[in-house]
């Protein structure tokens, strides 16, 4: 199993209760795939470099797990269809 970062972004208008449940919606995505999840960092919420649906800031999410590369694929299916994301990466 290899090491892998995400850094994803929730949208703003999400209050903090609902950003909660997002973030172990998608610590309960990994786990599902057979991911472990490792750290999990909240940088809070940030300018974007460039407006995202005409939103000017995220909250910001780093998520550190392993898991076998060959399930990043089903993974990666689920978050696009994720509600609350706007952005999201998947680093070696």
């Amino acid at each position: 199993m290899k090491k892998y970062e995400i850094m994803y972004i929730i949208n703003p208008t999400i209050l903090e209760e609902g950003r909660e449940a997002l973030i172990e919606k998608v610590a309960a995505i990994l786990t599902k795939n057979g991911a472990t999840v490792l750290k999990n960092e909240k940088w809070g919420e940030r300018k974007l470099a460039y407006p995202i649906d005409k939103k000017k800031t995220g909250f910001y999410v780093l998520t550190t797990f392993e898991i076998d590369g060959t399930n990043l694929i089903s993974v990666e299916g689920t978050l696009n269809i994720t509600e609350g994301l706007m952005r999201y990466i998947i680093v070696k």
